[in-house]
């Protein structure tokens, strides 16, 4: 499909993004079937109030350590697609300063609660203090070697462990579960398990055929400078999958979140695609030198765009028959909140596809507007709506605050690239396409391997 492919054989630095982007979706979508294996065990063996311990937990740990990396994760991810002479280089700042500051700010945020027992939830104590301090560590050294594999496109290390790591954190689970009994700091422990030996796993990968340099002072303020003007971006990005949640629980209650984090990880399976295209386009267009940027950006948006709103259909029709069936009828409360998370997946799509493209384009200041509006309006709207409708207050805010940051990363992109507005449209062309994409990766997963 043209605008979807570059030379080179799929998972390797400048293969084809149409087969790159199937690589990842498949390994996220194995991957998140473990997770879902995972939360579904949660479900069965702990009450809503210690699920909610769980998510705060892991939702804190993965918001510290996005927070804390100061656009580290976004500047390498460029700069290794854009400078392969200096990857070593990249690599060891990368890995000294986010260990750094990633313990830093679970030192603040332990130190914050437990100094603070009236902000923390009630089963949160000191012996859970400290699984949050080295879940964040460890999670903040998770996201550096997913991002340095990235910016390589070197995807087939960076999908194998994306698709094994949740399934390690089942097995532990159902270990935890037949043995000792499964609690939730048992559970959130078994997490810092499975995250810490994907450390080990990435970071290797990293290394293999690259190596380690000496670290260079001028390089990581270089990194940082560019970095932080997309900081706001990523961070807010992330935070939109993830504020909700900690709100929920402590505007609401822990049996709240429970309720609401299972409605979560329902609707985020619309969010595999999307993200998927985006891992896969950013080193693309990073290492693009002519004036096809666009062209395939919006070929690629089309194309997410039209299967996203087909699969939000179907999860609209199957989602309140699944969710009680799957989960126990425990959680059929979270059929509404789910119902309302649905239109967010639009919204997500536009919003990771055009920040993606615009901070692979040298732009990370506008690629952070987009996301940077989902991040205030759903707080705003959080604060409004979680006190008087609960989770599904709290999916309403999640839904506008996404749709209207896709909106504005739209206007972003058509800012700096001058396209039509009409562009954005899908075209019986984009079907298609869409066919022949399915073929062509068909074709290449059928491919024995050489």
């Amino acid at each position: 499909m043209p605008g979807l492919r570059a030379d080179g054989p799929a998972g390797q630095e400048g293969g084809p993004l149409s087969s790159s982007a199937f690589l990842l979706l498949a390994s996220q979508v194995a991957g998140n079937t473990g997770y879902f294996v995972a939360v579904l065990l949660l479900a069965r063996a702990l009450e809503p109030a210690g699920r909610g311990e769980v998510a705060f937990i892991t939702v804190t740990a993965m918001v510290t350590a996005r927070c804390a990396n100061l656009g580290l994760n976004e500047a390498t991810r460029v700069f290794v697609a854009q400078r392969v002479t200096q990857r070593a280089t990249l690599l060891t700042n990368l890995v000294l300063a986010v260990t750094a500051l990633s313990a830093g700010a679970a030192l603040v945020v332990c130190g914050t609660l437990r100094a603070l027992p009236g902000v923390r939830p009630p089963g949160i104590g000191s012996t859970q203090l400290v699984v949050l301090f080295f879940a964040t560590l460890s999670t903040a050294l998770v996201y550096a070697g997913y991002t340095y594999l990235q910016g390589c496109s070197r995807f087939r290390p960076y999908g194998l462990v994306q698709s094994t790591a949740s399934w390690l954190y089942a097995v532990l689970l159902v270990a935890s579960w037949v043995g000792p009994g499964l609690t939730p700091t048992r559970a959130a422990s078994a997490w810092v398990v499975s995250q810490a030996l994907s450390v080990f796993v990435l970071l290797g990968a990293c290394e293999r055929g690259i190596g380690i340099r000496a670290p260079s002072v001028a390089l990581l303020r270089e990194s940082i400078g560019f970095g932080v003007r997309a900081w706001g971006g990523g961070m807010s990005h992330f935070l939109n999958a993830r504020t909700d949640q900690i709100l929920t629980a402590l505007i609401a209650s822990e049996a709240t979140l429970g309720i609401y984090a299972v409605a979560v990880n329902a609707s985020e399976v619309l969010f595999y695609l999307p993200s998927a295209v985006a891992a896969a386009l950013l080193p693309s267009i990073a290492r693009e030198t002519g004036g096809h940027a666009a062209e395939r950006t919006l070929r690629v948006f089309r194309a997410v765009a039209l299967v996203t709103a087909a699969a939000t259909i179907v999860a609209a029709v199957l989602g309140p028959l699944v969710i009680p069936l799957v989960f126990g009828d425990a959680y059929r409360q979270s059929v509404g909140p789910f119902l309302w998370l649905l239109p967010s997946a639009l919204g997500f799509a536009a919003s990771v596809t055009f920040s993606t493209a615009l901070v692979a384009s040298n732009a990370p200041g506008m690629s952070s507007l987009g996301p940077t509006v989902s991040l205030i309006s759903g707080i705003a709207l959080d604060l409004v709506l979680i006190p008087a409708y609960g989770a599904s207050g709290a999916a309403a805010a999640a839904s506008a605050a996404l749709l209207a940051g896709g909106f504005i990363a739209a206007i972003a992109y058509r800012n700096r690239a001058g396209f039509a507005w009409g562009a954005l449209v899908p075209r019986a062309q984009d079907v298609r396409a869409l066919r022949l994409l399915a073929r062509r990766a068909l074709r290449w997963r059928a491919a024995p391997a050489s």
